[in-house]
């Protein structure tokens, strides 16, 4: 079934996630800030973020932390709202007690079902996620709500990832970790921007 799918910050994550979206029949908008030009996949439609989400199957938050609390309030998200976030609160602070972009996003936004996913691999791997050998990315999943997470869930594996259920949204901590661990791969260790983690298993 074709969604509606509202992207929220036409960056890389978002450009390649939307790309990934319309090429399998979704409606994708692209939520900015200003009316200035962007470069959108075809296809797409840039809107303001005002009222953004009101009609969307879901939202996807793919901006700099720094930014969702000015979104979230501007997006007027409708009560059961499903908004993924994307983010990753690197060197950024998160208030005491709260343990995860997931959370802090959850408390600006009121009564909405937030799911954490498209946070642990580079953008290069989101518009055509295939990788040789047929082997997919991995890509957790992490929401409280169960319809939410399964939703989410059969629409990456419909984009083209490896996607995997894990539990509900206090998991979205180690979601987190595992992105620092990706830059670690990528930058630290040397292996660049195309390193994914990918689940084998043995038979």
């Amino acid at each position: 079934m074709a969604l509606t799918v509202t992207i929220v910050g036409a960056g890389r994550v978002g450009l390649a996630l939307g790309t990934n979206l319309v090429r399998l029949g979704h409606t994708v908008r692209y939520a900015v800030r200003s009316s200035r030009e962007h470069r959108l996949p075809a296809g797409t439609e840039s809107v303001p973020v005002s009222g953004a989400s009101e009609d969307a199957d879901l939202t996807i938050l793919a901006v700099p932390l720094s930014a969702v609390g000015e979104m979230v309030q501007a997006l007027r998200m409708p009560p059961g709202a499903i908004v993924v976030d994307a983010t990753n609160p690197f060197g950024q602070h998160l208030p005491d007690g709260v343990p995860s972009a997931a959370r802090l996003i959850e408390s600006q936004a009121g009564d909405v079902r937030v799911v954490k996913a498209f946070n642990i691999l580079g953008s290069e791997h989101m518009t055509d996620p295939g990788l040789p050998g047929g082997r997919k990315p991995l890509l957790p999943v992490a929401a409280d709500d169960d319809l939410a997470r399964a939703k989410v869930v059969g629409l990456a594996r419909d984009m083209g990832f490896d996607a995997v259920e894990v539990g509900g949204l206090d998991n979205a901590s180690v979601l987190e970790e595992v992105a620092r661990f990706w830059g670690l791969l990528a930058f630290t260790g040397g292996r660049g921007r195309d390193v994914v983690l990918v689940a084998e298993q043995r038979s």
